[in-house]
């Protein structure tokens, strides 16, 4: 479902799912799904252009614990460092934020942690005040000194996940018990707006991480919120559990949770969580299912399946400090090469759309019109998705790049195709260099999370170096671990190109910063720290701040499709698609509520979930 067009969020139905299979229409796309449940009687499905929530006519049940199922153990539980999406899982349940999504009308801020705000754009000044009544697990007080103090540890700190957030803010104090006054550096558009403005940042307990002198080696087992839930215990690598605690929030904001705790259940395969799934035993996927496990799905009465389109994006990243990555015209022949038709039309049968920019399709208003504006330049893949092996050869020595491109007879054992490439004159395999500039590294890699674990990406990876080893560049996939990953790529640098992508995206007016800049980057890869720009990108950091700076929205939303546009010409990174979000969930619980991403992304879900 998207925040910016009519396009509606549904379940899918078993009759959808048949329906698909039938006539190889897209799942859910057509009409409204049905009952969301088979032949369940007892739930019905509010279907919406904005939400999409399973209710009864009854008062909630309260009780029971619904088993969440997580795709991988959670690497790190420190908001601060971390992209793990299974670790947001478990914090998205502890850490408030100061303003939330509005459920009813998802385009409306809706108060949270703050509950009235003011900001004069003329002054750069403003105040918040802060929701009586949070209370941290540990018993103390959620009030505005705790925020304040927060706050400014997130200014006074740089290189952390929220830099662009809370580096807009000049100053902030506690000015009342429950009220804050703060300036801003910078006039801004969005200050209050979830997700994307200057206090789209998790509050976190100030009484606790005022012991906590370098946030980079700071990694808790236990974790101490205010969101209605509070940490119970756990098995690492097996689960985590938490119980529901309704006293931590204010009844203005929700009067649940209503269930007694959750669990949140590590599997090492999607395999096996689908089957527990069918066996009663898993009650939510965390983690997006593929559309064969939808089909897979269908014949369960007992499971529903949501679809929704997506706010996030997969993507190829290039490491730029390496030869041949270093060059703009061979990070854009890429995407002539990339098995585009392969992945839209025979791995998710037509249940994503074609990437292009760093920006979801859903958010139409904020994209380039079109591939010659506000940049002329044309769509850097193949009008059908299809390799077309001459079309690469002639881009790559045509065009005027960092290196010079030929292709000649075939030396590597990696090329299938009938002339290899050679930069400068060297055979790819002695010109390509890592990170420090030493050659000889042989044939390009991608790094893939095994099969197993992401089937889709990984047979997209591997036709992806078919098509490169059938054009003459050698190439490999390089399998590893979704948990090594993390300090491979976002600490080492370690790697030529990295098959990953973000699960949602907010609007992209303010998002760019956090990852396409250098302030998030380890230029020369020798911090240890992680930085979310390991691809070394440079290439837009006056278009972003442009564009975070901006104030009149009109203006705004012309500089993002100009950083946009840039971005996309740059290639640091090759967005493959934006797959529609899949989820399964038991009809032994119900209202979830789906926001734009899918019904996991949001704080409704689990304070509302009930027992049907």
């Amino acid at each position: 479902m998207a925040d910016d067009t009519n396009t509606r969020d549904r379940t899918i139905s078993r009759r959808d799912v048949i329906r698909y299979g039938t006539v190889g229409g897209a799942v859910g796309i057509a009409g409204c799904g049905g009952g969301g449940g088979g032949d369940d009687t007892t739930t019905t499905t509010e279907d919406t252009d904005d939400t999409t929530t399973t209710t009864t006519d009854d008062q909630p049940s309260i009780g029971g614990k619904p088993v969440v199922g997580l795709g991988a153990e959670p690497q790190a539980f420190n908001p601060l460092v971390t992209s793990d999406a299974d670790a947001w899982a478990i914090m998205d349940n502890m850490y408030p934020y100061p303003t939330a999504r509005d459920p009813n009308d998802v385009d409306a801020t809706a108060p949270f942690v703050f509950n009235d705000w003011s900001f004069d754009p003329d002054a750069l000044t403003g105040t918040a005040q802060i929701t009586e009544g949070f209370q941290w697990s540990d018993g103390e007080p959620l009030d505005a000194e705790g925020v304040a103090w927060w706050f400014n540890y997130l200014m006074d700190d740089t290189g952390h996940r929220y830099a662009a957030n809370t580096g807009q803010i000049a100053s902030l104090e506690a000015t009342g018990d429950y009220e804050i006054s703060f300036e801003l550096n910078a006039e801004t558009a969005a200050v209050f707006t979830p997700e994307t403005g200057v206090f789209a940042v998790p509050i976190l307990p100030a009484h606790v991480w005022k012991d906590v002198d370098d946030y980079t080696k700071y990694s808790p087992d236990t974790l101490i919120g205010a969101q209605g839930f509070e940490w119970a215990d756990s098995s690492p690598g097996n689960w985590y559990e938490l119980n529901a605690n309704p006293d931590l929030l204010p009844d203005e904001i929700h009067e649940g949770p209503y269930v007694d705790s959750l669990r949140f259940r590590v599997f090492g395969s999607l395999t096996s969580m689908i089957q527990e799934m069918q066996n009663g035993n898993v009650d939510l996927t965390y983690n997006s299912i593929t559309p064969n496990r939808a089909f897979q799905l269908q014949d369960a009465d007992s499971v529903t399946v949501w679809n929704s389109r997506a706010r996030g994006y997969n993507y190829i990243a290039h490491n730029m400090r390496r030869v041949p990555f270093d060059d703009k015209r061979f990070r854009q022949s890429l995407g002539f090469i990339y098995p585009y038709n392969y992945l839209n039309n025979t791995l998710r049968r037509g249940l994503t759309e074609e990437g292009d920019y760093v920006a979801a399709k859903v958010y139409q208003p904020w994209r380039p019109d079109n591939f010659n504006s506000p940049i002329d330049h044309g769509p850097y893949k193949t009008e059908d998705g299809t390799l077309d092996v001459q079309q690469v050869r002639n881009f790559l020595t045509n065009g005027d790049g960092a290196h010079d491109y030929t292709f000649g007879s075939v030396e590597s054992s990696q090329v299938t195709g009938d002339q290899e490439i050679r930069v400068n004159g060297e055979l790819l395999t002695e010109a390509h260099t890592d990170n420090d500039g030493n050659g000889g590294q042989g044939p390009i890699s991608i790094i893939i999370t095994p099969p197993e674990t992401a089937p889709i990406a990984a047979r997209a990876g591997a036709r992806f170096v078919e098509n490169l080893n059938q054009v003459g560049i050698p190439a490999e996939t390089q399998p590893v671990a979704e948990g090594s990953q993390n300090s491979i790529v976002w600490g080492q640098e370690d790697f030529d190109m990295w098959s990953s992508g973000w699960i949602w995206m907010p609007k992209p007016h303010m998002y760019m910063g956090f990852w396409l800049t250098s302030g998030r980057a380890d230029l020369d890869s020798s911090a240890d720290a992680f930085h979310l720009n390991p691809m070394g990108y440079t290439g837009a950091d006056d278009l972003i701040t442009a564009v975070q700076t901006t104030y009149n929205p009109d203006d705004q939303k012309a500089a993002t499709k100009e950083a946009l546009a840039q971005v996309y010409e740059d290639q640091p990174v090759l967005v493959t698609e934006y797959p529609n979000r899949l989820h399964a969930s038991s009809n032994r619980f119900e209202g979830w509520v789906k926001l734009p991403g899918g019904i996991t992304q949001n704080p409704w879900t689990y304070l509302n979930v009930r027992q049907a």
